[in-house]
Parts: C-alpha cells; structure tokens; sequence
C-alpha cells in the first residue's frame, strides 16, 4: 500500500495545519472504481484502517483520508503551537471546520485522482457523526456517490447535557484540559456487559491483540479535551435535530454497520433507528449488523467479511 502525505491549512485557523494521506491502487492503468473517503474515529487516526485501505486498493478503490485537528498526525504537526490531544481549535464553530477540512481534503482528492469517478465517503464511530453531519449538508453531500455510517449512534438525549458540562468546564478555565470528568460520565458504562474484562478499552473490540495494540498506542485512546467534548456533543446535536434529514439526498445509498454488542450504538438500537429515519425520507437505506462483535468491526475476526461487503456497497452505489 502506498501513501501520500499532505499538508494544507486547517479551517479553525490559528496557522495550523491538516496532514491529509492518499492511498493510490498499484495498477493506474486500470481505471478506478472510485475514491473511498474515511473518517476516523474519536481519540485514533487514519493509519489505524491501513488493512482496510490495503483491501480496497486491492480491489480497485482509491483511497483518501486525514487526520482531524487533535489527531494523529495533525496532532505532532501542531504541537508546536500548543494544540493538545483531542483538541479541535479555539474558534467557537470548530465541529464545523471539522467538516470543511473534510471538503477541503474531498476537492484535493478530485485533483489528485480526477473529477470523472465517483467518490465515496465512509465514517467510523467519531468519524459517522462528521460523515453524518456532512450527509445532512446539501452542498457537502451532493459530492458523494454514498455513504457508510460505521458503528454510529441514535438518538442521545443526553448530548445537551454533556454540553452544557462542557460550558461550565471551560468558564473554569479548562477548556484544553483533560475533560475526565465528561470521559467518565460518557464512557465508564461501556464495558458493563462484558464479562470479567481484562481492560477500560474491552468494549472496543474483542480480539485481545487488537486492545493491546490500541492500548499502546501514545495516538489512541487518549481522553479528550473539555473543547473536543464540546465540538463532540454539537456534531451529534446537529445530526439529531429533527429536521436533519428533511434535506438528505434520498437517491444516494447509504449503509449502516454495527456490532450487536457495541455499547456506542446501543447494542444495535441506534444504527437501526437511524437506518429507520432515513427510511422514512425515502432513502435507500440498509442497518448491516455483524453479530456479537464490538465497536471497531473493522478490527474484529470478521473484518475479512466486513472489507468485502463495503467493497461490494460502493461499487454497486456506482453502477446505480
């Protein structure tokens, strides 16, 4: 697998900037299937989903992708400017600049591999509420072909709740700490249906080397800022307004896969209210569940089955 790394400006400003990655298939001389847009997930980076990428290069896709304000490489590119982990920008719409630094690495992408093929965008965890928000935008989504939503969530009352936690954390000053508290509240029941676990991380998937890996990593599974919990609750406020898919593009597919033992998805409840909403608009919309597995199916014994399936997805998302 081959990776190309760039840089360009971050929507929140403040001189920082965004390393964006493409991933070329090997044979340019057979023409692409289309070019695969990932979003990653909350407190992890672009480089995790290498294996993923690796399949869909193999199978024709081109791939793309960044690593968001706060994240991976993003991240060791603006530690100079006191920019922490989990950390999206001062600016007080940062979740939205979120989405403009996707667009903006989405209209790269269409320079690099040419504007004649479709492109598609996927989502994981984190990385769905951007996807879904971008969904939500008539002007953003008119630019994909079709969407995955991966291990997202429903309806979460309690997102104003976190907000408004977050807004009296940070009138203490503690906008760029550490939120724990906000961490504790959001995740410390996420292993409760897990039998004896071995780790805080357990819920994330089941296979025991993955956990280690993501436990040792400096770049995953890192807590958020008391800012980052804030742009993080108005991502899933503004997917969940009511009136959010009155302007959806019904004629677009759109797949929702999840595990059924995935506490971020309700144990499936939310994937398939949401899949159920977008019904109701007249979407083409399927909710894919992949049995007793956990939060990252793309990191469980049955990602084999996974990679094929969202192969598969895209390329009849094209042919339609």
């Amino acid at each position: 697998m081959r990776k190309e790394q760039i840089t360009f400006e971050a929507s929140a400003g403040g001189g920082n900037l965004i390393a964006g990655f493409f991933c070329p298939r090997d044979d340019g001389n057979v023409r692409s299937k289309g070019v695969i847009q990932i979003c990653h997930g909350m407190a992890e980076y672009f480089g995790r989903y290498d294996e993923m990428i690796g399949y869909l290069n193999a199978n024709g896709f081109d791939v793309c992708g960044m690593d968001m304000m706060g994240h991976g490489a993003t991240y060791e590119l603006n530690k100079g400017r006191d920019m922490p982990l989990g950390y999206f920008g001062d600016v007080s719409d940062s979740y939205m600049c979120i989405l403009k630094d996707e667009m903006n690495l989405h209209a790269k992408a269409k320079e690099r591999f040419g504007d004649d093929i479709p492109y598609f965008l996927y989502g994981h965890s984190m990385g769905s509420f951007v996807a879904r928000n971008i969904y939500i935008t008539p002007e953003y989504s008119k630019e994909f072909e079709a969407f995955v939503f991966s291990s997202t969530m429903g309806p979460n009352p309690a997102a104003g709740a976190g907000l408004a936690l977050t807004g009296i954390m940070k009138l203490f000053g503690a906008k760029s700490k550490p939120g724990k508290l906000v961490n504790s509240i959001a995740f410390g029941t996420y292993n409760k249906k897990i039998d004896n676990p071995k780790t805080d991380f357990d819920w994330v998937t089941s296979d025991e080397t993955e956990v280690a890996k993501y436990m040792s990593d400096p770049l995953a599974g890192f807590l958020f800022t008391n800012k980052g919990f804030t742009d993080l609750f108005e991502l899933v406020l503004r997917m969940q307004k009511k009136d959010a898919f009155d302007a959806v593009p019904p004629e677009k597919k759109v797949l929702l896969t999840f595990g059924e033992d995935d506490p971020v998805g309700d144990y499936g409840k939310g994937p398939r209210t949401v899949c159920d909403s977008l019904r109701a608009k007249g979407v083409n919309a399927e909710a894919r569940s992949y049995g007793h597995y956990r939060h990252e199916i793309q990191h469980e014994p049955v990602r084999g089955q996974y990679f094929e399936d969202i192969a598969r997805f895209f390329e009849e998302a094209a042919r339609s």
